[in-house]
């Protein structure tokens, strides 16, 4: 072989490794993209995930269904990978290497070029031998991922190929089109105000509690309409794992008026799970539906909230809810179907507390159904008192005073207090007293040797958290911003100090990292979540004063509280909000075990006297007018506060409103009191020394 020859030969040689290179990196390319969507999508779990505790289990379910798509789509890279060097087409035939410069050692192992490229030249002396072109068979895929996310068009493929991708496509639709169905979710309900007045129409009666549509009836049809129609011509076949995913769902009935209802799916029924129990959010039916009847409910008829309200009776007839139902819902029935007005009476809790306005059957003047159905309660009441025998007494027979069903104890503690001690076993019984302080055994004895009290004395201890840290108090002679919450005094009251320059809280912590609040806005926030409510622990024993709790206010919202003191006699106990300083006498059972996350954060209510201030008179009637005169002039309201001196955990201040005048000037110009002079009391260099 000439000299040209071989320079022919490393030019077709050159071109065609050049070739290959090139194959090779478009290659790469699809397939670093189709790794950085997998990538991007298994990122999204995190975020899919980071959500309140209440929804967790129904995102991770879904989470791990998508997880089983995406292991198909590694292992599909992996068979890919693997099949990379079966899948190169050579243009031309490898010849007889005799250039001793250009082998390959035995050796050295191929890279990622080599896989792809032919098997390397033989550099054996046997005759020339022309290999045939390894062609790619038809079921044979370079890389292929079963999302259409991450497909790609790397090589053309063939007729076989392209049938096997069409297929995996129409799965992976038909697992997307499942995924946003069991995701969306119905928006809100709008809130109705208080006293105003609302068309209605009652759609469903349950017992005491009612179910009615405020929204126009319409719109209602057309949705239904639209629903039918499109699910009648789209049918969609869900086995039971599919149908337990479901959250809000299409059901049809096909029995009474053959059309779809929006349902929120309950569950399987038990017995039967063909079966599923089905809550219809926009008639309030409860319903136990076949499961081939339903179907996932699409986000274009997701987009309005549920229509049915549920309601109860508001006023004196709910006083007999319980006891006069079958009358309530027997009255509720006869107006189902029938336009009516309802007066909003409470709108704190799920289910509205409202008037019915019903037309009369005998006049044309309107009446409120609550009304009817007390006269009619009271007149049962009435009837049943007069039909009553002698030895009943209030509505209670003789069996009702049966002192065999009262509960004994045998501790007086654990009558009194609900609680048992805990260490009378560590106590020696057989101890009497004395100077030896030991019982008969002597030295035996490993019981503590203490006189026990007759009425149950224990020396049982239940740790309880009673301190919080307080605010750092401000240095003689500042000036402040503050906002008052609460005045206690004609001379005290509480202040939240305005910090203009306070640093913005960063965003929300990293999925599954907890940290306790770190501003007043995050603790109620977070005190309040769905979560945090449904996490609270009653006391088990009564609190005791100075213990930190989570006490219910009067707008049903938790705050952290100090308990100050209790009555046994009517279970109330007085707590005193540490963040604003109001103190309320609550109900033990509108009090909770404070979380430890929720102590770190400071008591936020910053305890204030008003310089200068001296009462004129020790009339107590005298003192609330001035407290409620210092009440009307600085309670909620933001004001400049000028330090005057600071104690342990009080500061005295002079206040200014927005012009510029003294609160405590007011207050004496009004007569409420007097004024005496004052001057800063700076604490330079002075220890104060807190003795317990």
């Amino acid at each position: 072989m000439s000299f040209v020859d071989l320079a022919t030969l490393a030019m077709h040689r050159r071109q065609e490794l050049d070739e290959r290179i090139k194959v090779f990196l478009d290659k790469c390319d699809l397939a670093i993209d189709g790794i950085e969507n997998l990538k991007t999508q298994a990122q999204s779990f995190v975020d899919h995930l980071n959500c309140e505790p209440s929804e967790l289990k129904d995102r991770f379910l879904n989470c791990m269904k998508k997880l089983d798509e995406y292991n198909y789509l590694i292992t599909d890279f992996n068979l890919a990978v693997s099949k990379i060097d079966s899948n190169s087409t050579p243009s031309s035939t490898p010849v007889q290497d005799i250039s001793t410069s250009l082998m390959v050692p035995e050796s050295v192992s191929y890279n990622l070029l080599d896989a792809i490229s032919e098997p390397k030249p033989s550099t054996s002396k046997a005759p020339e031998k022309h290999k045939k072109k390894r062609v790619p068979k038809e079921d044979q895929l370079l890389i292929t991922f079963s999302s259409n996310s991450c497909s790609s068009e790397s090589v053309p493929i063939t007729k076989s190929e392209k049938n096997i991708e069409s297929d995996i496509e129409e799965n992976i639709k038909k697992i997307s089109l499942d995924d946003s169905c069991s995701e969306c979710n119905l928006p809100a309900q709008s809130i109705l105000q208080v006293d105003n007045i609302y068309p209605a129409v009652i759609v469903h009666v349950d017992g005491i509690s009612f179910w009615v549509i405020t929204d126009n009836l319409t719109e209602v049809c057309d949705l239904m309409t639209e629903m039918t129609s499109y699910y009648k011509e789209h049918p969609v076949q869900l086995n039971l794992d599919q149908v337990r995913e479901l959250t809000y769902c299409a059901y049809y009935d096909n029995e009474d008026n053959e059309c779809f209802y929006r349902g929120l799916f309950i569950r399987l029924s038990e017995d039967d799970m063909s079966m599923a129990e089905v809550f219809l959010v926009d008639t309030g039916e409860t319903r136990r539906v076949q499961s081939s009847s339903l179907q996932p409910l699409l986000p274009q008829f997701a987009s309005t909230p549920p229509h049915a309200r549920c309601c109860h009776l508001a006023g004196p007839v709910s006083d007999a809810l319980d006891s006069y139902e079958d009358l309530i819902e027997g009255n509720l029935k006869k107006y189902i179907g029938k336009t009516c007005k309802i007066k909003v009476d409470d709108n704190t809790s799920e289910s509205l507390g409202v008037y019915v306005i019903v037309k009369s059957d005998t006049s044309p003047v309107h009446e409120i159904l609550n009304d009817m159905i007390l006269k009619q309660s009271l007149a049962l009441t009435d009837d049943k008192t007069s039909r009553g025998c002698g030895s009943e007494v209030d509505g209670f027979d003789e069996s009702d005073f049966d002192i065999a069903n009262c509960p004994e104890y045998e501790d007086p503690l654990e009558a009194v207090t609900g609680y048992r001690n805990r260490d009378e076993i560590d106590i020696c019984k057989h101890y009497k007293g004395g100077a030896d302080r030991t019982c008969f055994k002597g030295s035996r004895c490993t019981k503590k040797h203490v006189v026990k009290h007759p009425d149950g004395w224990t020396l049982d201890q239940v740790p309880v958290v009673a301190k919080y840290r307080p605010l750092p108090l401000p240095a003689p002679d500042a000036w402040l911003k503050v906002k008052v919450t609460h005045v206690a005094h004609f001379d005290r009251f509480y202040v939240h100090i305005v910090d203009e320059k306070q640093v913005k809280c960063p965003g929300p912590p990293s999925f599954g990292v907890v940290l306790p609040p770190r501003s007043l806005e995050e603790l109620v926030t977070d005190m309040n979540s769905n979560a945090a409510r449904m996490s609270y622990k009653q006391l088990k024993i009564v609190p005791a004063p100075g213990e930190l709790v989570a006490a219910l206010y009067l707008d049903d919202m938790w705050y952290r509280a100090r308990v100050v003191s209790s009555t046994r006699a009517d279970q109330n106990v007085e707590v005193m909000y540490i963040d604003y300083g109001n103190v309320v006498w609550v109900k033990e059972d509108a009090i909770r075990v404070l979380e430890p996350r929720y102590w770190a954060l400071e008591a936020q209510a910053c305890r204030c006297a008003l310089a200068g201030v001296l009462s004129t008179t020790s009339d107590s009637r005298h003192w609330a007018a001035a407290r409620n005169q210092l009440t009307t002039l600085i309670n909620d309201r933001t004001l400049r506060a000028h330090v005057i001196a600071r104690d342990y955990d009080e500061i005295t201040v002079e206040l200014f409103d927005d012009k510029d005048q003294s609160i405590g000037e007011l207050m004496a110009a009004g007569g409420y009191v007097k004024l005496e002079h004052y001057d800063v009391i700076s604490d330079t260099g002075r220890t104060q020394i807190v003795v317990p």
